[in-house]
């Protein structure tokens, strides 16, 4: 098992505006420095992206390497397949004060408690499929706060796509963007196939028309983990290149 350069410390924040309790990965990079300010990442799925994507070991590595520049990274957690729903989805009923929670909460904690740039352009979002969506869905409402997105196989729904092509302001997000070539048809939990790959197709058009950084990539795939952990390196790549 690899060891890491840097460090992952396991915190709490309580939202008002979820009323619960919501537990936070949070990993500090090799030379962390309480004299230096750092650019930021936050992960949807948290626990997913520490143990399956591997997250914060391919950063460790790549910033070891110095192929990208040292951040800070969180993962936040949910509570299983109802809680995460109820958050990501856009019928939740949680969705709304999720979102709420991202931009009035766990921002301005992250930059109370640890040394950052305390900058929209450097504050990133990371999710896969439906915590790609409410990445997306955070950045056209909040663009100024969170200016960054690695969004892998995100759910694209037709609302978000026409929210996409309305906006004035999401040209100003920098965006990497990636689908497999075989998620055309993909069975989620409820045991429904759906199309992601046409959607995410449609959204890339959309984005490739905005002047704007964006890097679209399809890799040969599904919609797994096993797929989107390679495709991490990408995305860090784009974003935070030395």
């Amino acid at each position: 098992m690899a060891i890491l350069k840097g460090k992952i410390e396991d915190r709490t924040i309580y939202s008002k505006e979820l009323s619960e309790d919501i537990e936070v990965f949070v990993y500090l990079p090799p030379k962390y420095s309480t004299l230096v300010k750092y650019p930021v990442l936050i992960a949807q799925d948290g626990r997913d992206y520490f143990q399956l994507g591997k997250l914060a070991k391919t950063a460790d590595r790549l910033m070891h390497e110095g192929t990208i520049s040292e951040f800070i990274l969180f993962g936040i957690t949910h509570k299983g397949i109802e809680d995460r729903n109820s958050k990501y989805r856009p019928e939740g009923d949680k969705h709304d004060a999720y979102l709420r929670f991202l931009a009035h909460e766990l921002v301005p904690w992250i930059n109370r408690e640890f040394n950052t740039l305390m900058l929209g352009s450097s504050t990133a979002l990371i999710g896969d499929s439906l915590g790609g969506y409410i990445s997306l869905k955070a950045a056209l409402l909040y663009p100024n706060t969170f200016s960054k997105l690695i969004l892998q196989s995100p759910y694209a729904p037709d609302s978000v796509l026409k929210e996409v092509e309305e906006s004035n302001k999401i040209s100003a997000v920098q965006i990497y963007h990636s689908i497999g070539d075989e998620e055309h048809a993909f069975k989620v939990p409820s045991g429904e196939v759906k199309n992601f790959l046409d959607p995410n197709r449609k959204l890339n058009c959309i984005l490739a028309e905005k002047s704007m950084q964006y890097k679209y990539h399809e890799f040969n795939g599904s919609h797994l983990w096993v797929n989107w952990q390679h495709d991490i390196i990408p995305g860090l790549t784009f974003l935070f290149r030395d």
